[in-house]
């Protein structure tokens, strides 16, 4: 299981150390066997952009086909990503309120879909809009 780690200088050591450390999850999702339905296994990180003080990564595993993981909803994050062919810039935003606060946070999904490599990195104001931004539920953990 992934564990959460804290930053203290660098989030992208960090944000490595947990992607290559559950590089054996992401190696072990089955390709779909021509059933009709889809699998995959991804890596999901938050990390906060100001490195300059401590602050705490969050992770989580997906695995899709079936839903598991230590994703707090994995159903549903897997039935989006069917939806978006397990793209996850493909899927629609959630609208809806957020605050205005900056406090700049990247998320990042690595992993494969259907056997196909599958990365997504994106930098956002806050917490609230990265969530709302990805459809409310792959980074809602």
């Amino acid at each position: 299981m992934i564990q959460r780690r804290t930053i203290r200088r660098s989030s992208g050591r960090f944000i490595a150390a947990a992607v290559l450390g559950a590089a054996p999850l992401v190696a072990a999702a089955p390709a779909s066997a021509g059933t009709g339905a889809s699998s995959g296994a991804y890596v999901l990180v938050i990390a906060p952009e100001d490195t300059s003080r401590t602050a705490a990564i969050k992770d989580s595993s997906l695995r899709c086909g079936p839903a598991g993981g230590s994703h707090t909803n994995a159903p549903l994050a897997c039935a989006q990503l069917q939806t978006a062919r397990g793209r996850v810039g493909a899927i629609p935003e959630d609208p809806g309120p957020c605050t205005r606060e900056y406090a700049p946070v990247r998320v990042s999904a690595h992993g494969t879909w259907n056997g196909s490599p599958r990365h997504y990195t994106k930098t956002f104001s806050n917490l609230c809009t990265a969530v709302r931004g990805t459809g409310g539920v792959i980074f809602a953990f």
